[in-house]
């Protein structure tokens, strides 16, 4: 990465062609992965290995006539998430992936066949026409990424054979029926190049939900404003999110996806949303807001997926101590890794609702975007000073959190005066030095 791509990123920009430039990593750390899937099957004996095998020389075959749709596809979130998941269980020391005696999968199992219909999906975007056989996941269901879901007769065969086509698809030589055994996703097209698609995350790891027509017209509406105005007052965020985010994850409110291994947003906000460090692309949503707060929203999610991708590329947090700070942001201690990420998107935030002030046209508005500003431009100055304080951040990570606190500090009066106690000791509980000047807004805002 040139050094200032890295900068401009360290800072919260960065523009799309950072975006494309995290987006090739990804895609290359995608293709290492399922090699190292692949292998994996083979060192183990994996009874999946001939299914994973003929997938990955399909791949290998697409990657030379169409490498754009190779690409397109391996990038696409749940395959991504798949990919890390299922080499991951594959080297646990346990059951190493395997299917049981009877051909399922136990619950914590990888189910590497699924390379099959992931496969399938490139053959399908470049055009062409391909066959693959693999057997029959749990939950008679499969997804085929970036086209829709195919559900099986649970009581069918033990393997599947899918073929796909520039026309359509057969399962066993059969066509599938819309809305009875294949369910096209949704596409939200939202103006400009916003193009997001309605699916869960994990569909390679789990059956998953169709997505109504209802449904998907409803989040259409949920959206929309939100992303016009970013198309039309925050063009550079507009551009960045149509590179960077593809999918929209639709969650019940509570989900665990939204309190687990996600990053949610703030508890008891209206709309609530998560991203998902292995799935770069995706963005998790829940309930809705007005326009304002729907692309507030998307700009803290994309500012978490521009970071999660970075992470792959530059470690930013040295291994230690499970040290948990408050965050201004959210109820409770935070651990480290979650402090910076918040530090990260809420950076984005503070950044629109500078710029959004100016185009409120109402009273209240104003005052609304004002207040965001202040509060959260003062929260992300004070975060960043709490890590720079501690000795956990790498050099990449120092190099990033000094960028962001040089862009909080920027939008201050920049008047100096002595840090707080409670400042100094979360500077303490993370360890190393105690800064002894913050920079503070001052006048007659206040702080």
């Amino acid at each position: 990465m040139p050094p200032g791509t890295f900068l401009a990123l360290a800072r919260g920009g960065g523009g799309r062609s950072a975006v494309q430039i995290l987006l090739a990593a990804q895609y290359s750390r995608n293709l290492l992965t399922l090699r190292e899937v692949v292998e994996r099957c083979a060192e183990l004996d994996h009874p999946h290995t001939d299914a994973v095998r003929q997938a990955w020389r399909l791949l290998g075959g697409l990657r030379r006539t169409d490498p754009d749709a190779v690409r397109r596809v391996l990038t696409y979130p749940s395959v991504s998430a798949w990919a890390a998941e299922t080499l991951a269980r594959l080297a646990a020391p346990t059951d190493h992936g395997r299917p049981d005696a009877t051909g399922s999968a136990p619950p914590t199992g990888a189910w590497p066949a699924m390379l099959a219909p992931v496969a399938a999906a490139a053959a399908r975007y470049a055009g062409s026409s391909a066959t693959v056989g693999f057997p029959t996941p749990p939950g008679s269901a499969f997804p085929l990424p970036m086209a829709g879901h195919v559900r099986l007769d649970p009581d069918g065969p033990a393997r599947v054979t899918l073929t796909v086509t520039a026309h359509g698809l057969t399962v066993d030589g059969v066509p599938p029926r819309p809305g009875v055994d294949w369910w096209p996703l949704p596409r939200l097209h939202a103006g400009g190049r916003l193009e997001l698609w309605l699916d869960d995350l994990w569909s390679l790891s789990r059956p998953a939900a169709p997505v109504s027509p209802d449904e998907a017209a409803r989040w259409r509406a949920a959206l929309a404003p939100g992303w016009r105005l970013l198309a039309t007052r925050h063009r550079g965020y507009a551009e960045e999110l149509a590179a960077a985010i593809s999918v929209v994850m639709p969650l019940s409110p509570g989900a665990p996806e939204l309190t687990g291994s996600g990053v949610p947003a703030e508890a008891g906000a209206a709309l609530v949303s998560g991203t998902f460090p292995a799935g770069v692309g995706c963005v998790a949503l829940s309930g809705g807001g007005d326009a304002a707060t729907t692309a507030a929203t998307l700009v803290h999610e994309l500012a978490h997926n521009k970071l999660a991708a970075l992470e792959n590329l530059f470690p930013l947090l040295r291994p230690g101590d499970d040290v948990r700070l408050p965050a201004p942001w959210r109820v409770g201690p935070r651990p480290l890794p979650a402090l910076l990420q918040g530090l990260y998107a809420h950076i984005g935030v503070a950044r629109f609702w500078r710029r959004q002030q100016h185009h409120e046209t109402r009273p209240e508005g104003r005052h609304r975007a004002r207040t965001e500003f202040r509060r959260t431009g003062v929260a992300c100055r004070e975060v960043a000073e709490l890590l720079l304080a501690g000795d956990r951040l790498t050099s990449h990570g120092r190099l990033l959190v000094e960028q962001l606190h040089r862009v909080a500090t920027g939008w201050d009066r920049r008047v100096p005066h002595p840090v707080p106690p409670r400042a100094r000791e979360r500077a303490g509980a993370a360890g190393g030095p105690v800064p002894r000047r913050r920079v503070s807004r001052a006048g007659a805002d206040g702080p």
